[in-house]
């Protein structure tokens, strides 16, 4: 019919709209940067961090006689998390003392600025240069930038909106679900990624995933974390960061997938890192990955968009490639349960 707008088109304007709403987070972050460099454990300070906002959400919601829905208890929540324009939790993590990361001094800070992995891929007025680049935490021995917190909280909330949009149409949840986190793909192909800054972040794909799991798991399922009581809401459940992530959140493990020019810059960047894969700290690391390492939802969405030809091998973006090793599928290796 004309003047009707295409599918695909209208999915674009919406995800354009969205991510017009969302905070703004740090662009890009390097984990090879940070390796062979022991970090403390963060997950106790970002875990007290987030369960004092949830509990100061529901002080708020209880004040007011605690009468309202879950779903509402749920929104308010996550503006607790937001901060002007920006994500609380990111910020908070990035900026506090609390927490170590990488690089972790002002010395260290202009160092990385100079040689973090798109320091010099291209000019200062590129989106990918100008936004602040996340520094590098550790959550139970996984490694990933700070950036994640926003994706998982900020990112995961619009994919479990989606996600309520589809099964409110008749949709089955496991099919919203993946319906949802294949809109995520989407987003992050264009404006939250590739379109913006040449980078397809596959470590962001799961983090929105996990978060998607997260806002699910509030108000939805068998047993939902949060609980009306004669006092009021309470959370049954602390958040617990350690129970999330997963290897897939390190970039320097699970690859990006970039645009013919940017590859042309980042390559290089990447084979300079080719010596320290002989490293007995890298090789532990990636061995640690390796038995830890599943095939996720989001890994199927995007082995099937390879397949279709819709999307580049992200193999193709490994170091393992790069280094001249046998490339890495995102296929998790099968294994035997008892092997130690």
């Amino acid at each position: 019919m004309r003047g009707a707008v295409r599918p695909w088109l209208h999915a674009l304007l919406v995800t354009s709209a969205l991510a017009a709403a969302m905070p703004v987070r740090a662009l890009e972050t390097d984990q090879y940067w940070a390796w062979g460099v022991p970090l403390p454990d963060a997950a106790d300070a970002v875990d007290a961090k987030v369960n004092s906002d949830i509990a100061e959400a529901l002080e708020e919601v209880n004040a007011r006689g605690a009468t309202c829905s879950c779903r509402s208890v749920q929104k308010r929540i996550r503006r607790k998390f937001s901060y002007l324009i920006f994500l609380k939790p990111e910020l908070w993590t990035t900026n506090t003392s609390l927490v170590a990361k990488l690089p972790g001094s002002r010395e260290d800070e202009l160092r990385f600025r100079n040689e973090y992995v798109y320091a010099k891929n291209g000019s200062r007025v590129e989106v990918i240069r100008w936004l602040p680049p996340s520094p590098t935490i550790e959550v139970d021995r996984v490694r990933f930038g700070t950036d994640k917190l926003s994706h998982f909280f900020s990112e995961g909330a619009w994919l479990h909106t989606w996600y309520r949009g589809f099964v409110k149409k008749g949709v089955a949840p496991d099919e919203a679900f993946r319906r949802a986190v294949l809109r995520g793909v989407l987003t992050e192909r264009t404006i939250l990624g590739g379109t913006s800054s040449g980078v397809l972040s596959l470590a962001d794909l799961e983090a929105n995933a996990q978060g998607l799991l997260f806002w699910n798991g509030l108000c939805g399922g068998p047993d939902p974390a949060l609980e009306r009581t004669a006092s009021g809401w309470r959370l049954k459940r602390r958040f617990d960061l350690r129970a999330v992530v997963s290897p897939e959140w390190d970039e320097s493990w699970q690859p990006n997938v970039y645009t013919p020019a940017r590859w042309k810059k980042v390559r290089p960047v990447l084979a300079s890192y080719c010596e320290a894969l002989r490293s007995p700290w890298v090789e532990a690391l990636r061995a640690d990955y390796a038995r830890r390492d599943t095939t996720t939802l989001t890994e199927t969405i995007v082995t099937g968009l390879v397949a279709d030809g819709k999307l580049v091998d992200p193999s193709e973006f490994t170091i393992d490639a790069v280094c001249g090793l046998p490339r890495r599928s995102l296929e998790a290796v099968a294994r035997d349960d008892h092997e130690p």
